[in-house]
């Protein structure tokens, strides 16, 4: 399943509930900064920074996300893939990273067994993660 993710600057909360409004977006998960477990390099982060949301916006499934990085302008969307298992998620994690470079390694993250983001070699930004 492939999933356009749209990184906010700190605002995902006002932007979910703006397209809650403006387009009847679905929300199905947030996932907050504060909902994290202790020791997992959140507590610098304020407690509504949105880690990763699911939605549907007009039938189509979105992740909305302030995302740990700082984009310039341009840069606020990646593709987020979701597999089923986590050897399909380490594959196409060590192929798209060639020649590209790592934005979060794969890891264990408390909305996924095992994530990781790239930016490949043509400068697309790649989530990838197992479902849960």
């Amino acid at each position: 399943m492939l999933i356009p993710c749209i990184h906010f600057q700190g605002n995902c909360d006002v932007a979910l509930k703006f397209y809650k409004d403006a387009l009847g977006a679905e929300v199905k998960s947030i996932n907050y900064a504060k909902d994290a477990p202790p020791n997992s390099g959140t507590d610098e982060l304020p407690p509504n920074f949105v880690m990763h949301s699911e939605v549907i916006i007009c039938g189509t499934n979105f992740s909305l996300t302030d995302g740990a990085e700082r984009p310039i302008s341009g840069e606020h969307i990646s593709f987020l893939i979701i597999f089923d298992t986590a050897e399909e998620v380490t594959a196409a994690f060590e192929k798209l990273v060639v020649d590209g470079s790592i934005v979060e390694p794969l890891s264990p993250v408390f909305w996924s067994p095992l994530y990781g983001f790239v930016v490949d070699q043509f400068g697309v930004h790649w989530q990838v993660m197992v479902k849960q």
